[in-house]
């Protein structure tokens, strides 16, 4: 697999996503956004052209001087949705067409940033983006939204297979899984050859919503890529409660996390890997917050501020020979550092460097 993130040698990666916690670096780094209804106010058009410049300077700042100087293993990042704010409101338009020349040379200089120093680049719209709704104007939002992130891997002059564009298989409605299947199907072919290519679709936490095997049934019928989250694969099977006591001595539900996680062996993991072609894929892992913390008993999907469990690191390392894995943590960076850390320990425990494999 050849891609420009991989363009000198084979590496695995491990993404951060969107911020940075420490001080400093997110007063840097971290994009700056408005709302609509400050949009809307007196000054509206320059804060949020001012934003929107200000953002892509940001990001390229933080291409050219941090994660360059990350080992290449942590070259690769999640941008953040808030790079243009309120883009994708109608009265904005003209306010983008005034600046997209600046726009367009700051970010294809922090494209041959990525490109120079081989970092890894994706995006994740929102929960609102739902491409298997059965409700028309979703579905029209949904496409726009696509595009809005799309723009980014275009301006940066990114291969589309190359730059992720990552969404989750929604649109159940209580209905049955193919019906939201087909829906998305139909609804793909509305989306530009540069968001189709670099489209990917991920498997959901609810024990009622679509799980890996139905995201593979959906990348049967579309040409998209298919995004294992391990954390999700445990949550969509976590369908038992059991009864405890919690600190107080009341009887209280608790979700039974005793399921069994996925690994690098199983079926769906390498199919899910064979969807993304030549392209190495990007999955995606967290952790839920231990069970000393009471108030998540019943929210096991809550994302834990690191990966602090060594079972299930230890399911995890195996698979980056096969693919690279966003850090969905809520400490950012630590918890990505963290990570790389416990891998490092593991290879000089083991003699030997983990080592990027094909399927």
């Amino acid at each position: 697999m050849t891609n420009y993130f991989n363009t000198t040698q084979s590496d695995w990666r491990i993404s951060q996503c969107c911020q940075w916690i420490d001080t400093a670096k997110a007063k840097r780094y971290n994009f700056g956004t408005t709302t609509k209804t400050y949009a809307l106010k007196e000054g509206g058009k320059q804060k949020v052209q001012s934003k929107a410049l200000e953002n892509c300077r940001k990001l390229l700042d933080a291409l050219s001087t941090y994660f360059n100087d990350q080992p290449r293993n942590l070259r690769s990042f999640r941008i953040s949705s808030e790079l243009f704010p309120c883009y994708t409101l109608d009265f904005t338009k003209s306010w983008y067409d005034e600046i997209m020349p600046q726009i367009s040379t700051i970010l294809a200089q922090a494209g041959e940033v990525a490109k120079k120093h081989e970092i890894r680049l994706s995006v994740h719209p929102g929960q609102y983006t739902v491409l298997g709704s059965n409700n028309p104007d979703v579905v029209q939002n949904s496409i726009r939204d696509l595009e809005y992130h799309a723009l980014y891997g275009q301006l940066m002059n990114l291969p589309a297979c190359d730059f992720t564009m990552n969404i989750h298989l929604q649109g159940l409605y209580n209905g049955k899984h193919i019906d939201g299947i087909n829906r998305f199907a139909t609804n793909f072919q509305y989306l530009s050859d540069y968001s189709q290519q670099c489209l990917a679709v991920e498997n959901e936490d609810k024990p009622n919503g679509y799980g890996i095997e139905h995201v593979l049934e959906l990348c049967a019928r579309i040409p998209t890529r298919a995004t294992l989250d391990t954390h999700h694969y445990a949550c969509h099977h976590m369908t038992e409660t059991e009864k405890v006591k919690n600190s107080q001595g009341k009887v209280v539900n608790r979700k039974n996390r005793d399921v069994e996680h996925i690994t690098v062996n199983h079926a769906w993991f390498i199919e899910a890997v064979k969807t993304w072609k030549t392209t190495r894929p990007l999955f995606h892992t967290s952790h839920p917050f231990h069970l000393d913390n009471e108030e998540y008993w019943m929210k096991p999907n809550a994302h834990a501020e690191t990966l602090w469990d060594e079972e299930l690191l230890s399911l995890t390392v195996p698979m980056l020979q096969y693919a690279d894995f966003d850090i969905e943590a809520k400490n950012k960076e630590q918890a990505v550092q963290l990570f790389y850390a416990y891998i490092k320990e593991e290879e000089q425990y083991a003699g030997e460097s983990l080592q990027v494999l094909t399927v």
